[in-house]
């Protein structure tokens, strides 16, 4: 058994030299990479300051803008609530004033209506009155010359008649 304690005590040596052989190579891996992780810092940071700087410089003039605007987002608001009330003023204006024309238009369409009315009531009357007498008399005195101008003129030669009935059929 002294054989097996040995061999399993030299297994035992050999295995913690190996992780010794193994952790010594983790080490300088871990070093190694630590040293060119700080040369990236390095390289890195001598890269990064001038974009910083100029990254501050632009958020100086970005935060001198954002005022601005800030202040042209307040004057506008200030205009807009100005023009809102006098869009209010106006529109409101324009709503009586369209009452009135209206109340007025509505006026005027019953002064016409009543014209128009009138008109028509004066045309029957003038009808009745006056135009239809004067038909009559106009009918009187056609029927009068007529009958005139048929004792008058005496007869016509037949053949004229039925040569001018011709005529007027062509």
């Amino acid at each position: 058994m002294e054989n097996l304690v040995v061999i399993f005590v030299g297994l035992t040596t050999l295995a913690i030299m190996v992780q010794v052989g193994v952790l010594a190579g983790i080490f300088a891996s871990v070093k190694k990479l630590a040293f060119n992780t700080e040369r990236l810092r390095m390289e890195m940071e001598q890269k990064i300051d001038p974009a910083v700087a100029d990254f501050r410089e632009v958020l100086g003039d970005a935060k001198q803008v954002l005022h601005n605007l800030h202040t042209a987002a307040e004057n506008f608001a200030g205009i807009s609530e100005t023009v809102k009330y006098q869009v209010e003023r106006v529109n409101a204006v324009l709503e009586d004033t369209t009452d009135r024309a209206r109340d007025q238009i509505a006026r005027a369409d019953e002064v016409v209506t009543d014209a128009i009315e009138k008109m028509e009531a004066t045309s029957a009357i003038v009808q009745q009155n006056v135009l239809a007498p004067i038909r009559e008399v106009s009918a009187l005195i056609r029927g009068v010359s007529g009958g005139l101008h048929f004792l008058f003129a005496g007869r016509k030669n037949q053949v004229d008649a039925v040569h001018q009935d011709e005529e007027l059929f062509i």
